[in-house]
């Protein structure tokens, strides 16, 4: 069983400073690309919709986080198609992986989210 949700709530909005209250949330793919930009510092987060309202903006943050995963050869599939529908369940089972490889691979020190958005 992987953590739960509130668990990962804190462990999301106290790396990325989103602000995040529900798992069903990181359907707008901004939270994967924070995530993802904690572990390698080079998401283009620039491209990144912070903003994003519409399943179509969505789905073009997902593509920035699938070019990260392509950059670092990341074998795990990401189901934009169901992740952008902002369901619960797989937007959960997606995080908890997500979780488990930042435990993994988070080189450690400090990241401080906002800067990064800024720069």
């Amino acid at each position: 069983m992987g953590e739960s949700r509130n668990d990962l709530l804190a462990w999301i909005n106290d790396l990325s400073q989103l602000g995040v209250t529900k798992i069903e949330q990181c359907g707008t793919g901004i939270v994967q690309c924070v995530i993802m930009d904690s572990i390698y510092r080079d998401v283009a987060l620039k491209k990144v919709k912070f903003n994003a309202k519409h399943e179509y903006e969505y789905i073009a943050n997902f593509k920035v986080l699938q070019a990260v995963f392509d950059k670092h050869k990341i074998e795990q599939h990401i189901p934009i198609e169901r992740l952008a529908k902002c369901k619960m369940q797989d937007n959960l089972e997606f995080i908890q992986w997500l979780k488990k490889y930042w435990d993994q691979y988070y080189p450690g020190g400090a990241y401080d989210a906002l800067t990064r958005r800024a720069a």
